[in-house]
């Protein structure tokens, strides 16, 4: 197995989940080795099979742009989907308040709450 090329990713244009994902889509192809150099985020792919290092890299950069995209439209479409959820949940609560409102006031009559035992009974 060769020790394969290591090549520099700017931290500036991917946030580190960004590229752990990215070298996650290729863990069936190849052996990654991830590390940080200053500023930059060092990759190395070493192949699996017989795919092409060049071809690898090719499509590591494509899923890091793919990941990147993701993650920004994640970002900016949270508070929709936060909305969407609390919507979707609040529309199925229950009112445990006002259930059986009305069954609470029948059971308990004023008139026979008030009445003396005696006089109902006593007769």
């Amino acid at each position: 197995m060769s020790e394969g090329v290591m090549k520099s990713y700017a931290k500036e244009l991917y946030e580190k989940e960004v590229v752990v994902k990215a070298a996650y889509a290729f863990t069936d192809r190849a052996y990654i080795h991830l590390d940080v150099r200053g500023e930059n985020y060092l990759v190395s792919l070493v192949p699996k099979g017989e795919e092409q290092e060049e071809r690898l890299y090719a499509e590591f950069e494509n899923e890091l742009i793919a990941q990147e995209t993701r993650r920004m439209v994640s970002e900016r479409t949270k508070h929709i989907r936060e909305m969407i959820v609390a919507r979707a949940l609040s529309s199925t609560m229950i009112d445990l308040k006002n259930e059986g409102a009305d069954e609470e006031e029948n059971l308990f009559d004023a008139d026979a709450i008030l009445t003396d035992w005696y006089e109902e009974y006593e007769k």
